[in-house]
C-alpha cells in the first residue's frame, strides 16, 4: 500500500520557449523557460490551470521525437488529463523543476551536460526562442511534519531537488546531505543553514559504493529522520538499508533510482536530473527472464532466501536451518541463482555436490551465501519483486494452463487456482491489496471526475472496486454527503484498513439506500460473467452509475501490449476488453450510456442510467451520448 501523502495535479500539456541559457557549472546547464502556457490558458476550448510545482522533488516529462517531429508525438489534451497515443518515435525524459516563479512565469530546468541522449543534446543546443513541450507534474509528495532531522543523498542528477530542498525548506529541521559528483567542478553553492552539514564526494558516475559509504559516515541526530535519496539505481541499495538502520518509517523514506547504468548510458545517454532516463522507475533491465532462472528467483523470494542474507552472507548450513530446507538442495538453488547474478557464493568449491551440513566435497571451508548485484535490487525494489512473486507472477504461472483454456476449459487462472481471479482476491486480502495499490497509481487521472454534474446535489453515493479510495479522495470536495464504500467482507477489510480514520467515509457490504453506484476498476479482475453480475447488481441498487475503467491501451507502453493481452486472455478467459465490449456488458445489465468522459491514460468515466425512466441527474449535458442504441459506444471525447 502507498505510504506517502500525495497532492495530485491535473495533467496538462504545455508549450514553453527558451528565455535564456546559463551554465551553472561546467557540467550543468540551466535553461530558463517562459511562455503563456505556464499560466492558466485555454486550448481548443478547454480551460487549463496554471503550472504549479509545490514540492522540491516534483518532476515534469519533457517530450522529444527521434525524427525531430515533436508535434506528431504529443499527447492529446483532455479537459482534466492527457491521453498518450502509440508512437515509435516519441522520447520522454523526466526532470525536476529547479525553480518556478509564477509572477513572471519562469521555469528553470537543470541539465547534466554529458552523453548524447535527446535531453542532453537538446540542452547543449538550446537557444532563446527554442520550443520545448512538457507535461506534469502529476503529483507532489508531502514531506511529513513530524521530522526531527533530514538526510538527503544523491548524485549530480539529484542536485536540482537537493538545492530546492535547502532553499524552500519544506520542514524546519537540520539537514545532513551527501552529494556524489564525478568532477570537483560539479559542486554548487547550496543554501546551507547553520545547523546543516553537506559532504561532497568525488567518484566515477558508475561507482556503486561511494555514495553509500558517505551516507554510512553520517552521524545520526536524535529523533525521527526523513530520508530522501536519488541517484543511479544500484548505488542506492545500501542507502535503503541505511534508512532502515536509522529507524525511518516507510512514510519517511523516499528513495528513487533516477537512472540506470546500462550499456547505452556508458556510451553516452541521458542521466536526467529528476528521474530515470527511460523506462519504469526503479526496475532495471537485466533481471533474469528465461523460465528456469525465473522459477529460481521465485523460489528464493518465497522461501525468504534473499531477505535472509540481505544484511550479510551466511553459511549454507545455518541458512538451510533457518529456511527449513536441506543444505544440499539449497546449494543447487544457490548455484542457479549465482549464475544469474542474484546470489554470490563465498568460499567452498564445486557446485551442487555438497553434503547435508553444507560442506562442499573437497572444500576446506563451508560455503557462504550472500547477495549478488541483482539480488540486492530485488531485495530493495518491491516493484521488481512483483515480477516473480505476487499477482503478476501468479498470472504468468496460470498461462501454463492456456492450451486447456483455449480448447474450452475456461480461464487458465481458474484451471490453475480452481477459482476465478475475483474469487481469489475476495478470499485473499494480500491479493486484493495489490489491486488497491495499483489503482492508487492512477490517482492523477481522477482529478477530472469532479467536473461532471453527476456528483451535484445531496445524492447518496456508494463506490466499489480497488480504486474506490482513490476516487473518493478526488471527489472529497465535490460531494456534499459522505461516501459509502461497498464490497464483500474480505476486500472491504482491506479498503477499511487502507483508509484509516476517515470521518467522511463509511463502509458497508450492502448497496441498499444509495442513489448513485460507482465502480472503479471493478471489472478488470472479473470474468465477463462476473462483470455482468456486478453491473446487474448495480442496476438493482441505484438508478444511475459511473464506471471508471481503462478502456483503451496506454500509448506510452506499446511494447508490453501483446504480452499484456496474453496475460488477460489467461486470467479472464477472453481477449482484452475494448470500450465496445464493456458498454455491451453494461447494456445487457439494463444500463444506457448517458456520457463518456476521457480522464487520461486510456481511463474513462462512463456515466450510466437505467433503461427505464429515471430522475434527471445531469441536466442538458447528461443527454449527450444518450442517442446511440444501448451498448453502442458514446462520443469518444468531449466536444
Amino acid at each position: 500500500m502507498a505510504h506517502h501523502t500525495l497532492v495530485v495535479h491535473p495533467l496538462v500539456l504545455r508549450q514553453a520557449r527558451v528565455e535564456r541559457v546559463v551554465d551553472v557549472t561546467p557540467r550543468m546547464r540551466r535553461v530558463t523557460l517562459t511562455g503563456e502556457q505556464l499560466g492558466a490558458f485555454t486550448s481548443e476550448g478547454v480551460e487549463l490551470p496554471a503550472f504549479a510545482s509545490p514540492a522540491f522533488d516534483d518532476h515534469v516529462k519533457l517530450i522529444f521525437a527521434s525524427d525531430g517531429d515533436v508535434r506528431s508525438v504529443l499527447p492529446l489534451q483532455l479537459p482534466h488529463g492527457i491521453e498518450w497515443e502509440p508512437s515509435e518515435t516519441r522520447q520522454g525524459r523526466d526532470y525536476t523543476p529547479r525553480r518556478y516563479d509564477p509572477g513572471i512565469r519562469e521555469l528553470d530546468l537543470d541539465f547534466v551536460l554529458h552523453g548524447e541522449g535527446p535531453a542532453a543534446s537538446w540542452a547543449r543546443g538550446a537557444r532563446p526562442g527554442d520550443e520545448l513541450w512538457f507535461a506534469g507534474p502529476k503529483s507532489s509528495t508531502v514531506v511529513p511534519a513530524d521530522v526531527d532531522w533530514v538526510l538527503l543523498a544523491g548524485d549530480e542528477t539529484a542536485l536540482p531537488a537537493i538545492a530546492r530542498f535547502f532553499e524552500e525548506r519544506p520542514v524546519a529541521a537540520p539537514v545532513r546531505a551527501v552529494v556524489a559528483v564525478s568532477d570537483p567542478e560539479a559542486r554548487q553553492e547550496l543554501a546551507v543553514g547553520q545547523a546543516d552539514a553537506v559532504e561532497w564526494v568525488v567518484a566515477d558516475a558508475g561507482d556503486e559504493t561511494a555514495l553509500a559509504a558517505a551516507v554510512g559516515r553520517v552521524e545520526p541526530l536524535p529523533g525521527t529522520p526523513y530520508v530522501w535519496a536519488a541517484a543511479e539505481s544500484r548505488s542506492l541499495l545500501a542507502v535503503r538499508r541505511r534508512a532502515r538502520a536509522l529507524g525511518a518509517p516507510k512514510s519517511h523514506v523516499n528513495i528513487t533510482g533516477y537512472w540506470h547504468l546500462r550499456d547505452e548510458e556508458a556510451r553516452g545517454g541521458d542521466a536526467a536530473p529528476g528521474r530515470a532516463a527511460a523506462g519504469a522507475p526503479g526496475v532495471s533491465v537485466g533481471l533474469p527472464s528465461p523460465p528456469v532462472e525465473w522459477f529460481a528467483v521465485r523460489a528464493a523470494l518465497r522461501l525468504g532466501l534473499l531477505d535472509a542474507v540481505a544484511d550479510g552472507a551466511l553459511g549454507i548450513g545455518a541458512l538451510a536451518a533457518r529456511l527449513g530446507v536441506g543444505a544440499a538442495s539449497l546449494r543447487v538453488l544457490a548455484d542457479a541463482l549465482t549464475a544469474g547474478g542474484i546470489l554470490a557464493i563465498e568460499g567452498g568449491e564445486g557446485t551442487a555436490g555438497g553434503s547435508e551440513d553444507g560442506e562442499t566435497a573437497g572444500a576446506g571451508e563451508e560455503a557462504r551465501i550472500g547477495l549478488g548485484r541483482l539480488g540486492e535490487e530485488l531485495v530493495e525494489n518491491e516493484h521488481a519483486r512483483e515480477r516473480f512473486d505476487g499477482m503478476a507472477a501468479d498470472q504468468v504461472l496460470a498461462l501454463a494452463a492456456l492450451p486447456e483454456a483455449m480448447t474450452g476449459g475456461g480461464p487458465a487462472w481458474r484451471i490453475a487456482h480452481r477459482s476465478t481471479l475475483r474469487q481469489t482476491v475476495v478470499a485473499d486480502a494480500d491479493e486484493y491489496a495489490e489491486l488497491v495499490e495499483h489503482a492508487e497509481g492512477a490517482a492523477s487521472v481522477f482529478s477530472g471526475l469532479p467536473a461532471s454534474p453527476v456528483w451535484r446535489g445531496p445524492r447518496r453515493i456508494a463506490v466499489t472496486g480497488p480504486g474506490a479510495l482513490a476516487v473518493a479522495e478526488a471527489l472529497r470536495a465535490a460531494v456534499d454527503t459522505p461516501l459509502t464504500v461497498v464490497e464483500e467482507p474480505g476486500p472491504l477489510g482491506v479498503l477499511r484498513e487502507a483508509a484509516g480514520e476517515d470521518p467522511d467515509m463509511t463502509f458497508s457490504a450492502s448497496w441498499d439506500g444509495h442513489e448513485l453506484a460507482v465502480a472503479v476498476f471493478a471489472l478488470a479482475h472479473r470474468t465477463d460473467g462476473e462483470a455482468r453480475e456486478l453491473l446487474a447488481q448495480l442496476r438493482e441498487a441505484a438508478p444511475a452509475a459511473v464506471l471508471v475503467e481503462q478502456l483503451t491501451p496506454d500509448g506510452l507502453s506499446p511494447a508490453s501490449r501483446a504480452h499484456g493481452a496474453l496475460v488477460d486472455l489467461g486470467t479472464l478467459g477472453d481477449p482484452p476488453r475494448t470500450a465496445e465490449t464493456v458498454l455491451n456488458l453494461a447494456a445487457e445489465a439494463g444500463w444506457r450510456v448517458a456520457a463518456r468522459r476521457k480522464l487520461g491514460w486510456g481511463i474513462e468515466a462512463v456515466e450510466l442510467v437505467g433503461t427505464e425512466p429515471s430522475p434527471d441527474w445531469g441536466g442538458a449535458e447528461s443527454a449527450r451520448g444518450a442517442g446511440p442504441h444501448p451498448g453502442t459506444p458514446g462520443p469518444d471525447r468531449e466536444s
